[in-house]
């Protein structure tokens, strides 16, 4: 009995882990808006060259993006693409200070 309780924990430790790899996984696989070219924004679906053309404009003119809703500052990104982007892009700093 006490053998089963073992293997019961066990089994569900390495379900979470997996999962959690998982999670970091797609994570690592998103695109970075401090960094990302034009190119690799067209890649995403819902953005158009225009678009991508205004994210790197407005990074340039404006520095880093600290977080992704400043992309409803772009004529063109809504929250409903906003949502779409998320599952692709994330936000991380470049220079050190994302201030």
């Amino acid at each position: 009995m006490k053998t089963n309780k073992i293997l019961y924990v066990m089994t569900l430790l390495l379900m979470f882990s997996l999962l959690a790899s998982g999670l970091y996984a797609e994570e690592d696989n998103k695109i970075n808006l401090n960094s990302a070219t034009v190119e690799e924004l067209v890649k995403i679906p819902g953005l158009n060259k225009e678009l991508a053309e205004k994210i790197i404009a407005a990074r340039e003119e404006n520095g880093e993006f600290i977080d992704m809703e400043e992309l409803l500052e772009i004529d063109g990104i809504d929250m409903k693409l906003l949502r779409q982007l998320k599952k692709h892009i994330k936000v991380e700093e470049l220079d050190g200070c994302n201030c």
